[in-house]
């Protein structure tokens, strides 16, 4: 599904949207383009209708701090789909998640005591730490602290490559 990065008025990142509601935003005049627009690759086509993949509110948007939810999908793109015993890649279905500290010993289910994990560490690991097990964490477990950097790494690397540079250079 094609997204959209949306900036508030001062050009600040605010979050990723749909182009559904970036449509709805820019028809109802309370968004417009984001820079000018040079050529095709600014846009996103969808259902016959071209989208800018960034578009800014024309007024100032007062956002709170977001918390990312503690779930198994960001915990694997926290961890970018790594085994983070063996340092390989897998796919959401070949991954698991591990207590750092064994659930069996009151292991807490927090963002720095789980880690992605392949199977065969897994079970290799069991119920001991790392240490016990003689394996090493490739990183500590962590809780991501910026929300929007976390969002884009969701999104294809096309759509994130276009945002970075328009954000480094915006």
């Amino acid at each position: 599904m094609s997204k959209v990065l949306l900036l508030n008025s001062n050009e600040s990142p605010l979050h990723v949207t749909s182009w559904k509601r970036a449509l709805v935003l820019l028809i109802k005049g309370k968004a417009q383009c984001a820079k000018h627009i040079s050529n095709i690759e600014d846009f996103i086509s969808v259902e016959n209708q071209y989208i800018p993949r960034i578009i800014k509110m024309n007024y100032n948007v007062a956002v709170p701090d977001k918390e990312l939810p503690f779930c198994r999908e960001n915990i694997f793109i926290r961890d970018d789909y790594t085994c983070q015993y063996c340092g390989r890649k897998f796919s959401y279905s070949e991954l698991t998640l591990d207590h750092v500290f064994p659930k069996s010993r009151f292991g807490p289910d927090i963002w720095e005591n789980i880690v992605a994990c392949c199977k065969e560490c897994n079970q290799y690991k069991a119920d001991r730490t790392p240490k016990e097990a003689g394996m090493k964490l490739l990183r500590r477990p962590f809780r991501p602290e910026d929300y929007l950097d976390f969002e884009l790494k969701k999104y294809s690397k096309i759509d994130s490559d276009y945002w970075f540079n328009y954000l480094k250079t915006g």
